[in-house]
């Protein structure tokens, strides 16, 4: 599997979460840094992400909910859950991520350093999370010492 690296514009744009607990957290951390057109779709919602300027929809999944959406993550911790929103997506033309599964993922999440208009993303197609964050740390550390 190999993924190219892209950016995406998504100014004004609905990246649609399904899932609202700490699967679906770790992703929204990165995605907020870059927007708060995030809608959150899951009955039960984690307290941590009200008041954040985001959607939030508590209810089920239905396959309407992907209307008008870019990117989709599939966080459910439920995996036939998150195949049928992958199936879903796919047949709108929506890209989507399932969190944790490459294999299922249209697109993956990179290590990302952002700072003001700059941004670094270290991928290495989803096999080796924990190096490229290390990656992402090393670089922040020559920032930080300015040697980049």
């Amino acid at each position: 599997m190999t993924f190219l690296p892209v950016n995406i514009r998504i100014d004004g744009r609905k990246i649609l979460f399904v899932g609202g607990g700490s699967i679906a957290m770790h992703k929204i951390q990165t995605v907020e840094r870059f927007t708060r057109d995030i809608t959150i779709l899951a009955p039960e919602i984690d307290t941590r992400l009200e008041n954040k300027g985001f959607t939030l929809v508590r209810k089920a999944y239905e396959p309407s909910d992907l209307e008008d959406a870019v990117l989709v993550y599939a966080a459910t911790g439920n995996d036939e859950l998150n195949r049928r929103i992958r199936d879903d997506a796919r047949t709108s033309g929506i890209l989507v991520n399932v969190v944790d599964s490459r294999e299922l993922s249209d697109f993956i999440s990179p290590a990302v350093l952002k700072q003001d208009d700059m941004t670094i993303a270290v991928s290495s197609n989803g096999r080796h999370a924990r190096k490229s964050v290390a990656w992402r740390n090393r670089i922040q550390e020559l920032l930080d010492r300015g040697e980049l």
